[in-house]
């Protein structure tokens, strides 16, 4: 089955911008044990109680996670990412893992006027070293480029973040450069890795 069948209504809810966010509904099966499905409210309490498990853990790389999020912080954070699939700048979903959720993977930014799209991601403490971000990293690109048409999809992380670093390295991106002193954590600035896909060099 292509990912092209198992993403429900994506298309459909770009073109229709005014649709309700109570009916959206999305999922993307990557593997037998892999799933993304769409950042839905109700969710909430799962995504912030995984999120606050993990805060130690992505505070070094997450500029968000310099404190506990509250129920309302993902609630917020919810609305805005699903505010951002209607209008099309980005695909905002979560990671279950044999049926548990997992960590988040998605296209935080999206340009359909560039042909361009950046995967994010981060994944529980406890599930590192499965390989479920690279699988999961390697059907959203397929999808960006034979799918959606997409001419680019880049992946940007601190330099520091080798964990990070890695996933588009495994998956043969291009290192295109460094963006000096772009990034600040926890009171320091951190260069930016960018690295990038062009379509016509993927290969699924």
């Amino acid at each position: 089955m292509g990912l092209a069948s198992m993403l429900i209504g994506y298309d459909l809810i770009i073109a229709t911008k005014e649709a309700s966010m109570s009916t959206l509904s999305l999922s993307i099966r990557v593997d037998d044990e892999i799933e993304l499905r769409l950042n839905e409210p109700r969710f909430a309490h799962e995504i912030n109680a995984l999120t606050n498990r993990n805060i130690a853990h992505l505070r070094p790389w997450m500029p968000w996670a310099d404190h506990e999020q509250t129920l309302d912080d993902t609630l917020r954070y919810l609305e805005v990412s699903m505010r951002s699939l209607i209008e099309g700048t980005g695909l905002p979903t979560n990671l279950w893992y044999q049926g548990q959720l997992a960590g988040s993977i998605g296209y935080p930014r999206m340009s359909w006027e560039k042909r361009f799209a950046e995967i994010g991601y981060w994944l529980d403490k406890d599930l590192q070293g499965r390989g479920i971000i690279t699988r999961a990293a390697r059907a959203l690109t397929t999808y960006a480029i034979t799918e959606l048409g997409l001419n680019k999809v880049e992946i940007h992380a601190a330099a520091g973040n080798t964990a990070s670093r890695a996933v588009p390295e495994r998956l043969g991106f291009t290192q295109e450069g460094v963006i000096r002193q772009s990034v600040w954590l926890n009171g320091q600035a951190h260069d930016l890795v960018i690295y990038g896909m062009i379509a016509g060099e993927w290969q699924p």
